[in-house]
C-alpha cells in the first residue's frame, strides 16, 4: 500500500489484508486505477473568470496535491509519468494559459496512467503543453527543430542505449524524425492544429526505413523497430520508482517481458510487478528515500488530516521553495533524478532528496504540520481510534509506529530508554510486554513522556485529566516518529 499510494492509511492497509493475498490486493488496486473517473475540471478551464496568470498553475498544483492525498495507484502512476514525460509549466511560452495547458496535460497522464504506454506516448506528443514545451509547435520544414525528436528517443521511449549496451538510434534518426513531425501548431487558446504547408513531405530514413513519414509513422516505426528496447526502458523506470533505487536486472526483465507480450499495456505490467516475489524481498523494504511530495503528502494522508485550502497552499509553497519539488515543474526535461534509475555516473538518484539543509527542513515542516500550523488540522485521538486503542499507551505507541515506519520495528532506530516509567516505582508493565520486544516498552515511554501508564486511560477518556493533554503527547510522539531516519524511507 505504501508503494502504490502516497502514504498508507490504516484503512487502506486493512483493505489490502482483507483481500487475502498480494495477488488479490494488486489486482484490485490496478483495477481501481483503471476504473477511476477523471476529476471534474475547474470552472475556469472551460469558461472565463477564476484565477489568472500563474495563479491558475497554482490552483492546478493544489488540486493535484489533494488528489495525491486522497487517491491511490492512478495518482501515483500519474506522478511517475509526469517525471518521465516531462512538461515544465514555466516554459510553455508567454501569452499562453499555462494553467489550462497544465490541467489538460495532467489529465492526459491520468487518462492513460494504467492504460497503454504506446497510446499515451502518441497522445502526449500531440498535446498542446508538450508541443509548446519542446518547441514542436515551432517545427516546420524550413527550420526543423530537433528538441521533441531527441527527447522522444532519449527520455520518453528507450534511452541512448539498450540493455546490451548498443546504441538505440543515431543522430540521423533524430534529424529525420524532426522533419517527420513538422507542421503542428498551437493557438493562443491552446487548440492544436496541423498546417500541411509547414510539414516536410519529403522522403525520410528512420531506423533504416525510408518513406514520406509523418508523426503517425514515427510512432509506428518506433514501436515496430525498437519494441524490446522501449519495454526495457519503461520497466527499468517502473522498478526504480516502485521498488528499488538501483533496479534489479532480472526483475526489470520480467516486467519488460509482460510489457512486450501485452503490447505495452501498463495494467498487466504493474500487476506483474506488484506480485513478483522480488517486490516483497526484505532487502528492498524501505529501500528508497521519500521524495518531498511523498514525505509531505504522505504524512498528511497517514495521519488522516483534511486537505484544507490553507494546508494545500502551504504544501504547494513548501514544494516550490523549502523542499524543492514543484509539481508540473521538474528541474529540466530529464525530470527529478530522485525518482529515476541511476544516471551515467551509476549513483542512485534518490540521494539527491536529502542534504544537510533539507533533512532539518523536513523535521521542521513535519512538526509544524502535526502541531496544527500551515493550515493543518490533526485530531490526534481520533487518529488513535482509527489505528489502535488510544486508551492503551502500549498498543497505541506500537501501532502508530508500525503505521508510519516502512521497516519492521525491530529494525528501526528506536532509542533504548533505560529509565523507569513515570509514577510509582513499584509499577510494572504487563508481563506479556516484559517478555516481548524491548522496543514496545521504549515506544510507550516516548509516548507517555513521564505520564504514569496507569493514568493514561483516565486522561484520554477525560475521567482523570484533560484529553487534550493526551492529544498533545500523541502529536509530539508523531513528530518524533517523523524525524526518525526510517520515516524518510519508503
Amino acid at each position: 500500500v505504501r508503494r502504490t499510494h502516497v502514504g498508507a492509511r490504516k484503512r487502506d492497509v486493512d483493505a489490502a489484508l482483507a483481500d487475502g493475498s498480494a495477488a488479490a490486493a494488486a489486482t484490485r488496486l490496478v483495477a481501481a486505477a483503471q476504473n477511476a473517473p477523471l476529476p471534474d475540471a475547474p470552472s475556469w478551464i472551460t469558461a472565463s473568470g477564476g484565477p489568472s496568470g500563474i495563479e491558475r498553475v497554482y490552483a492546478v498544483q493544489r488540486l493535484w496535491l489533494d488528489a495525491l492525498r486522497t487517491g491511490a495507484l492512478r495518482e501515483k502512476m500519474t506522478l511517475f509519468l509526469h517525471n518521465l514525460l516531462v512538461v515544465q509549466h514555466g516554459k510553455l511560452g508567454d501569452g499562453y494559459d499555462a494553467g489550462r495547458l497544465s490541467w489538460h496535460y495532467l489529465n492526459l497522464l491520468r487518462k492513460h496512467a494504467v492504460g497503454n504506454y504506446r497510446t499515451l506516448l502518441y497522445e502526449v506528443g500531440l498535446d498542446a503543453a508538450m508541443l509548446r514545451y519542446l518547441h514542436n509547435a515551432e517545427n516546420e520544414k524550413a527550420a526543423p527543430n530537433e528538441d521533441f525528436a531527441r527527447e522522444l528517443l532519449e527520455l520518453f521511449s528507450m534511452g541512448q542505449t539498450g540493455p546490451d549496451g548498443q546504441p538505440n538510434y543515431t543522430e540521423t534518426d533524430i534529424k529525420e524524425i524532426a522533419r517527420a513531425v513538422t507542421g503542428y501548431t498551437v493557438s493562443k487558446s491552446g487548440r492544436v492544429g496541423f498546417d500541411l504547408a509547414r510539414h516536410d513531405r519529403g522522403q525520410k530514413t528512420i531506423f533504416g526505413q525510408t518513406g514520406a513519414w509523418n508523426y503517425d509513422d514515427v510512432l509506428r516505426l518506433l514501436f515496430e523497430r525498437r519494441a524490446p528496447q522501449i519495454a526495457h526502458f519503461v520497466a527499468h523506470h517502473l522498478v526504480a520508482f516502485f521498488v528499488m533505487p538501483v533496479p534489479d536486472a532480472a526483475l526489470v526483465g520480467r516486467v519488460a517481458g509482460v510489457l512486450l507480450s501485452s503490447q505495452f499495456e501498463l495494467a498487466p505490467a504493474l500487476t506483474a510487478l506488484f506480485t513478483d516475489a522480488a517486490f516483497y524481498d526484505a532487502g528492498v523494504v524501505g529501500a528508497r528515500i521519500k521524495s518531498p511530495v511523498e514525505f509531505l503528502v504522505g504524512l498528511v494522508r497517514e495521519t488522516e488530516m483534511p486537505g484544507t485550502p490553507a494546508l494545500l497552499e502551504n504544501l504547494r509553497e513548501t514544494l516550490e521553495t523549502a523542499l524543492p519539488m514543484e509539481l508540473l515543474n521538474p528541474p529540466n526535461v530529464a525530470g527529478w533524478p530522485g525518482l529515476k534509475p541511476p544516471g551515467s555516473d551509476g549513483a542512485a538518484g534518490h540521494f539527491t532528496w536529502l542534504t544537510t539543509a533539507s533533512l532539518p527542513e523536513r523535521w521542521r515542516i513535519a512538526e509544524r504540520i502535526l502541531s496544527g500550523a500551515e493550515g493543518a488540522s490533526l485530531d490526534a485521538l481520533d487518529l488513535g481510534r482509527k489505528v489502535s486503542d488510544p486508551s492503551d499507551p502500549y498498543a497505541l505507541s506500537t501501532d502508530l509506529a508500525s503505521l508510519l515506519l516502512p521497516v519492521a520495528l525491530g529494525e528501526a532506530g528506536i532509542p533504548r530508554l533505560d529509565v523507569p516509567f513515570g509514577g510509582s516505582a513499584s509499577y510494572q508493565p504487563p508481563q506479556e510486554l516484559l517478555d516481548g520486544p524491548r522496543y514496545r516498552l521504549d515506544l510507550a515511554k516516548l509516548l507517555l513522556d513521564g505520564t504514569p501508564p496507569y493514568e493514561w486511560y483516565g486522561i484520554v477518556n477525560g475521567s482523570d485529566g484533560n484529553p487534550q493533554d493526551a492529544a498533545r503527547q500523541v502529536v509530539a510522539y508523531l513528530a518524533f516518529l517523523a524525524q526518525l531516519p526510517e520515516y524518510q524511507l519508503t
